[in-house]
């Protein structure tokens, strides 16, 4: 699905991606983890075709994105923190404004609600709505296009543990039904529970990219030791 192939991005004197080649199969959650800073949003950038690589080739579903770019976000769905919705809307206002961004019909907002269980919601003011509902509801506003790519930035962050075990549920849903997923998170136990594989990226560079699984195995003896030993800033 996502092919990135010796891809250095620059701004200015300042190198953001160095030679990064990575691949993410189709039908997988993939974790793109790292510090902040690491390269992760620049790599985002790279696949959604917002930004043009300084050299290599980005290829998302055999397509340039820079060349291609709104064909690719046609076929992606974007979470970020916090959920990017217009608390003055009702949850149904923000999700068939959506819907008309990308010429789909109303019922397809209405049909995303019901996906993710917040069907009841859908005459809420958004601002009014708890820190779960809003992710849940952002996961539908993202896929109601029914997109093959969803990226998912820290998707339970601050959310209680029965929000965020519902929250992966859904996710893994999403996945059954072939979507393919890209998860960036800090949250190990989370990663461990969602992802097929991990990318590691560290000062622009990728320093592993495994299972993890594999990854404790080398790395270990948790997710968490592993991430700081491989993302431990090089002196």
């Amino acid at each position: 699905m996502i092919v990135l192939t010796g891809v250095t991005k620059c701004y200015g004197s300042v190198t953001a991606l160095s030679d990064l080649s990575l691949e993410v199969r189709t039908g997988e959650t993939f974790g793109l983890l790292g510090p902040n800073g690491a390269g992760k949003t620049t790599t985002l950038r790279l696949v959604a075709g917002l930004a043009r690589p300084t050299r290599g080739r980005v290829r998302v579903a055999g397509l340039d994105p820079w060349q291609n770019g709104e064909a690719i976000r046609r076929q992606m769905g974007v979470v970020l923190e916090g959920g990017l919705l217009y608390d003055g809307l009702t949850v149904l206002e923000n999700l068939v404004l959506f819907a008309g961004l990308f010429g789909v019909p109303r019922q397809a907002a209405l049909d995303a609600l019901e996906q993710m269980g917040v069907a009841d919601l859908q005459h809420r003011l958004a601002g009014r709505l708890s820190k779960g509902q809003r992710q849940r509801v952002a996961l539908a506003r993202a896929i109601l296009h029914r997109p093959r790519l969803l990226y998912l930035d820290e998707p339970t962050s601050g959310l209680d543990p029965a929000a965020a075990a519902e929250l992966h549920a859904l996710i893994r849903s999403l996945r059954s039904q072939g979507v393919t997923i890209l998860l960036s998170s800090h949250d190990m136990a989370e990663v461990e529970a969602l992802c097929d594989r991990v990318g590691l990226l560290r000062e622009g560079r990728l320093v592993a990219c495994d299972t993890p699984a594999r990854l404790k195995e080398t790395h270990g003896p948790s997710l968490t030791d592993a991430f700081i030993r491989l993302t431990r800033r090089a002196d």
